[in-house]
């Protein structure tokens, strides 16, 4: 659903060229929310933990929190809610408000979706057979 333009295997098994919406939320000098800080407060909220989330999406450990704190500053209440390790060790869940903007940015990203269906086919259609990268050789240098 929120991807960028692919390939998909159609019915036969060859590859079919299709389009896909990415959907970001920009809130000006506030920053912006799109799928990737989405899905890190997804996982923040299935694994307990800003490291674990930041792993399982290949990043580290200061780039996932920088994302979180980011989002925490922006809006008026906190999206995530951390507790400093220790005897206990410590740990990461979503507040309220922070399950509550991942499910509004899902439900805007799905009827947007929905309403460039037809679009986006079109332009899955319309796309050549091959990308362009593909096809641009690098001319060779002289002297």
């Amino acid at each position: 659903m929120s991807k960028s333009v692919d390939r998909k295997k159609s019915a036969k098994g060859a590859a079919r060229p299709c389009a896909e919406l990415r959907l970001r939320v920009d809130f000006g000098a506030f920053g912006a929310i799109g799928p990737g800080k989405i899905r890190l407060l997804e996982l923040i909220g299935e694994q307990g933990s800003i490291a674990t989330a930041g792993r399982a999406m290949r990043m580290s450990y200061r780039r996932a929190w920088l994302l979180v704190e980011s989002l925490n500053l922006a809006f008026r209440e906190p999206v995530v809610a951390t507790q400093r390790g220790g005897k206990e060790g410590g740990g990461a869940a979503l507040t309220a408000f922070g399950r509550d903007v991942v499910r509004r940015y899902r439900e805007i990203e799905s009827k947007a979706s929905t309403a460039a269906d037809g679009h986006l086919r079109a332009f899955g259609q319309a796309l050549a057979r091959t990308p362009p990268a593909a096809l641009a050789v690098p001319p060779k240098r002289r002297g």
